[in-house]
């Protein structure tokens, strides 16, 4: 499961009026509903702006906190046990899971995946996927306060706008892919939220063997051998010339980051223009 949330603006991302940049107790107690109260410490909100600062991207493991992570774990099990996906069940019914909010998004050729269509007001008590996701987005990632704290982790300002969606990727059915109808032409910060198997926790890298040490959920998703990582690549420019049809090239499309999938884990990227991505 995936939820995006763009924040695109012409120039700058952002407005970095003091006045919004500022978190206040209540700005925090609001967010500690739904974040991790690590995130809202002080000097970890500093290292976070740093590294983003410095490498242009950062990912927040364990974010939701223990409340929110619970409830959507266990929606998302429920949902993949009824649905007949993941535990190496390989699927061939490309309507799996299309029922009530959930909508397949085509052509397949660019695109195939579910996404969360519901409109209105979020569920004060929700009772699946969906729902739960629905109001992380329209509660939380869509709210001024959580526009204040991503201005300060990012060191980008107030968002100016955003664009968001709720998807959710089968197993073997569902991928997007690279082609010149999604290259940006302005800068773009990209928040996704992902949840997937394993613990989100960070693996480490064995240089003797070249294995990675961690829970096999945890590895199998790091390593990317599954899939669900997303690729940021750096267009090249005669592409854009032969229409928006036209797919990346592996030879003249340079490879910029490839985030991999990671259980309640918020990626934070900033996309130059002439940047897509792929999932």
């Amino acid at each position: 499961m995936l939820l995006n949330e763009e924040h695109p603006n012409e120039n700058n991302i952002g407005n970095d009026d003091a006045e919004t940049a500022t978190l206040t107790k209540a700005d925090c107690d609001y967010l500690r509903q739904y974040i991790n109260p690590t995130y809202l410490d002080a000097e970890s909100m500093n290292e976070i702006r740093s590294r983003f600062e410095e490498e242009s991207s950062v990912k927040l493991r364990h974010f939701l906190n223990d409340e929110m992570n619970t409830q959507i774990q266990s929606f998302c099990s429920k949902d993949d046990k009824k649905d007949e996906l993941g535990q190496d069940k390989p699927s061939l019914n490309y309507n799996a899971g299309s029922r009530g909010d959930w909508a397949i998004v085509e052509p397949p050729h660019k695109q195939r995946f579910l996404e969360y269509q519901k409109k209105g007001q979020p569920n004060s008590s929700p009772n699946s996927t969906g729902d739960c996701l629905y109001n992380i987005q329209k509660s939380l990632f869509e709210s001024p306060i959580f526009g204040k704290w991503l201005g300060w982790v990012s060191s980008l300002g107030f968002p100016l706008g955003h664009r968001g969606r709720i998807r959710r990727f089968r197993p073997g059915l569902d991928y997007t892919v690279a082609h010149y109808g999604i290259l940006t032409t302005n800068a773009v910060l990209d928040a996704t939220l992902c949840y997937c198997g394993g613990n989100g926790d960070q693996c480490t890298f064995d240089e003797k063997t070249g294995d990675l040490i961690g829970s096999d959920d945890d590895a199998m998703w790091e390593s990317g051998d599954v899939g669900g990582f997303e690729c940021y690549i750096a267009a090249d420019e005669s592409g854009e010339n032969e229409g928006p049809d036209a797919e990346y090239d592996e030879e003249d499309d340079t490879k910029l980051l490839s985030v991999s999938a990671s259980n309640n884990t918020l990626s934070l990227v900033y996309r130059d223009p002439g940047t897509m991505k792929f999932v």
